[in-house]
């Protein structure tokens, strides 16, 4: 393999934030907070104003449905290790993305559901023993890190 084409090679698992979380991750995707992707479709399909108010309407939406999940910004990934969950933050790089601080951590013994939705970004919706449902959506190409997540938790 030549040089420019390791600069391009990531590893197997994608992002691994053992480092940061202190403990082997067992599986973990990337997240956005729920309707980000509605969002950007209604403002990048229409122009003017009508995207304009529609990218309002989607991001009001979205504050509605996600007011339990914590708020982690654009992008976001989901890290399991064998006794918690938690929510980190992603910063964009050049060419890849940066594992930024921890949001928040959860005990698996507190996550009571995982369910995959569908749909153009499928939801995931975690339900914990508190009552919070954390409502988050990920990349359809992200559809076999989600469903391992999903494995792992139920």
């Amino acid at each position: 393999m030549r040089p420019a084409q390791q600069a391009l090679t990531f590893p197997a698992m994608g992002i691994d934030a053992s480092l940061l979380l202190g403990a082997p991750q067992l599986a973990g995707v990337k997240v956005n907070p729920k309707g980000a992707a509605r969002k950007q479709v209604a403002t990048a399909g229409v122009g003017g104003l009508v995207g304009t108010a529609l990218g309002m309407r989607a991001a009001k939406r979205q504050k509605t449905l996600g007011t339990e999940t914590p708020d982690f910004g654009r992008i976001g990934y989901l890290a399991v290790t064998s006794h918690e969950i938690a929510l980190v933050k992603l910063g964009s790089g050049l060419l890849k993305v940066k594992l930024g601080e921890v949001v928040t951590r959860v005990p698996r013994s507190d996550v009571r559901s995982v369910e995959i939705g569908r749909g153009i970004a499928p939801s995931l919706t975690i339900a914990l023993a508190n009552g919070e449902h954390w409502r988050l959506e990920f990349p359809r190409a992200s559809a076999k890190s989600a469903r391992e997540v999903v494995r792992l938790l139920n």
